[in-house]
């Protein structure tokens, strides 16, 4: 028992009971949005006056008080924990029982009866285990109760009580209301509302606590790397800058007087520059500690809720968590545009031009980013303003030399920054992804593990997914926000899913269906071949195309077929997976090992073979906006990026982004991309392009 006392104290910091702002034990602490508690009439000292809205002192979270701080929701969780601190004075506890029945009231108390939480005297506690009704009654010694020892027992035995039934444990919870009831509010004004046992509800919950938890813990390991990250480009910035001043030190030695005075403008700039991006990264520094210390509080807190809280109170806060959670979850920042700094050298005094010429380029490297505050923006803006590049610059050579009067190279020598190739550079747009955001495509009323089969946009700000093993339709946002599903025909397990206006189109087995947006049948059809599963996409804004077996088949939104697009050697292909590709289409073809672009009357545009998908067999596929093609490569782990032209243009997605078996992908909103994985987790991520 000993043991199972400390380990319960063991879970709980010496702080997890005190107030941060009296730093004394809690007294009827209340628990704000942000998930901070705090005693009652500390916020109301903090308050003061008439307000109707409060700020969190720890987070600084606008707090709205519609009814005043009583209004706010009681911490029945950290209330149970209460009971059980030892008081800090070992008083002489006097008998609970001898005034009610007359006796001296100043009885000194030599036992506790843990299920009537009442001290007794010896004479008392001796009653206590001879009364018929009390007999079974856990009666421990005074000095162990107070010890902590039987801690874990009075933490059992905190029955949740009924406000409106004092003697009915709460046992169920009413699903409309969202509130838990004993028997006598189960059977009273709630008969008719659907409920669940209190243990079977708090279950139900857990998982979606515990996804959210997950993606706050992701977000967590974000920001240290974002940290570490900064913290490294600032160490390149201290070597640029010393090795940057070493070379206008030797340099200026030789010089004449007059360009002392423009050594020190330049040296003043450079070192302008390198305080401006020291300040805006403290600035990016403080507030990414900010939100990890946020989180981390968050994360504590919730882990003590789902470790140690009881299903009442699970129940009771889940919505709070949620809320929390996913606020946090959505946080996202954007890392500092370091711009490099180059030094150009004029070595021919004679010319009457400065030595100096101090320039700030963009860093060659891959940058990810993240949404940000205003600090880092401000500082970007002030960035520019100091910068300075040089007019009438070309790439390549021409950005590195001038021509002097004569015709002949000016032999301006570069310092610091990134060495640059020989010859002018043909641009490229290299897609980049940037982290937006995660969430499971499971709902609470799905049996089973999602398999998304079918994923694709749905208007501007929403995506639709087919979800092949719970039957279903689910629209999500691009936030990861549960919209609702789409009804589909009973015992219809959707595989291939597009969408064209409010109607909705997919396959299931041999079945081509299209709905309205309440789920309404508008047609079906049966597809010929005996291909088992068919891909959907969309054409001409207002057509549907099917794939059957080695070719496509488009049908207009009245079911009509209006035309077979055949490609070149179609007995031989099967397009198992389907996107739009400008006026044509994309597809995976199963037979060959290929990808191949179609144009829209079927001629076979470019063809990606077996070797350049690294003879892996190609997944699902889609097409940006500038026409960049990417390929699911689940047995590499990859999201492969090519041109039209088939050139590979790097791996996009990889374990490094946290893509484990990626199954389906597609372009969503205004430049998202969209992979959902095997199991059943969906990635955002925001297209950037290198080149542009």
């Amino acid at each position: 028992m000993a043991a199972k006392a400390s380990s319960l104290w063991e879970n709980l910091s010496s702080s997890f009971l005190t107030c941060t702002i009296c730093l004394g034990h809690y007294c009827q602490p209340k628990i704000l949005p942000c998930l901070h508690s705090y005693c009652q009439d500390c916020l109301k000292k903090l308050l003061g006056g008439s307000k109707r809205e409060l700020r969190c002192p720890e987070c600084r979270e606008p707090v709205p008080l519609p009814a005043g701080i009583e209004g706010l929701k009681t911490n029945f969780f950290i209330n149970g924990f209460l009971d059980l601190v030892p008081p800090v004075e070992k008083a002489r506890a006097t008998c609970s029982l001898c005034p009610l029945i007359g006796q001296d009231a100043s009885s000194v108390a030599v036992s506790h009866c843990i299920d009537c939480a009442d001290h007794l005297c010896q004479a008392c506690a001796l009653g206590h285990r001879c009364s018929r009704l009390t007999h079974s009654h856990l009666v421990v010694d005074m000095e162990a109760y107070r010890s902590g020892k039987y801690n874990e027992e009075v933490r059992k035995r905190q029955a949740s009580r009924c406000k409106e039934h004092k003697d009915e444990d709460l046992q169920y919870f009413c699903i409309p209301c969202a509130a838990a009831l004993c028997r006598e509010c189960r059977l009273g004004p709630h008969l008719e509302h659907p409920s669940l046992p209190l243990s079977e509800a708090a279950k139900a919950r857990r998982p979606v606590i515990t996804g959210l938890l997950a993606g706050v813990e992701e977000k967590m390991q974000l920001i240290a790397k974002g940290k570490a990250d900064l913290e490294n480009e600032i160490k390149e910035m201290e070597v640029w800058n010393m090795n940057i001043h070493s070379v206008i030190e030797q340099t200026c030695a030789k010089a004449m007087e007059q360009l002392l005075n423009h050594k020190g403008k330049v040296l003043g700039q450079l070192s302008g520059y390198l305080e401006e991006q020291k300040e805006a990264s403290r600035l990016l520094l403080s507030e990414l500690g900010f939100q990890e210390q946020v989180a981390s509080t968050t994360v504590t807190f919730t882990q003590k809720v789902l470790n140690l809280g009881q299903e009442e109170e699970i129940v009771s806060l889940e919505q709070m968590i949620s809320e929390r959670l996913r606020q946090l979850q959505s946080f996202s920042w954007e890392t500092l545009a370091m711009q490099v700094p180059k030094l150009r050298i004029q070595p021919d005094l004679l010319c009457g031009c400065n030595l100096f010429h101090l320039e700030f380029h963009e860093k060659a490297t891959a940058t990810t980013e993240c949404n940000v505050g205003n600090s880092t923006k401000l500082a970007k803006k002030k960035a520019k303003q100091r910068q300075k590049q040089p007019q009438g610059a070309e790439g390549g050579e021409a950005s590195r030399q001038e021509k002097a009067p004569n015709g002949e190279s000016s032999g301006l020598v570069e310092v610091g920054g990134l060495p640059s190739s020989n010859g002018p550079e043909v641009p490229r747009l290299i897609p980049k992804p940037v982290f937006f955001c995660s969430f499971w495509g499971k709902v609470p009323s799905d049996k089973k593990q999602p398999q998304i089969t079918g994923l694709c946009p749905l208007g501007s700000s929403e995506i639709l997914m087919a979800d092949e093993q719970n039957k279903k339709l689910k629209r999500f946002s691009l936030q990861g926000e549960f919209k609702g599903t789409i009804p589909v025909p009973s015992n219809v397990a959707p595989f291939s899913v597009a969408a064209v206006g409010n109607k909705v189109v997919f396959t299931a087995g041999s079945q081509l269906y299209v709905l309205n947006e309440t789920g309404g049948i508008i047609w079906q059809k049966a597809l010929k071949g005996g291909q088992a599963s068919h891909a959907v996409t969309t054409c001409d804004g207002n057509c549907v195309v099917v794939s059957v077996e080695g070719h496509l088949e488009v049908f207009n939104m009245k079911g009509q077929l209006l035309e077979k697009i055949v490609p070149e050697g179609s007995h031989d292909r099967c397009l198992v997976f389907l996107g739009r590709w400008k006026e044509g289409f994309v597809a995976s073809d199963w037979y060959r090992h290929s990808v191949v672009l179609l144009a829209r009357n079927g001629d076979l545009v470019t063809e990606f073979q077996e070797g350049q998908l690294r003879e892996s067999q190609p997944g699902s596929v889609c097409v940006d906006a500038p026409g960049i093609v990417y390929v699911v490569l689940q047995e590499l782990n990859k999201v492969v990026a090519f041109s039209e032209a088939g050139e590979e243009l790097g791996s996009f997605l990889t374990a490094e982004n946290n893509i484990f078996k990626p199954r389906m992908v597609t372009i969503a909103g205004d430049g998202h991309f969209v992979v959902a994985l095997t199991n059943g987790t969906v990635h955002v991520f925001k297209i950037k392009y290198q080149g542009k």
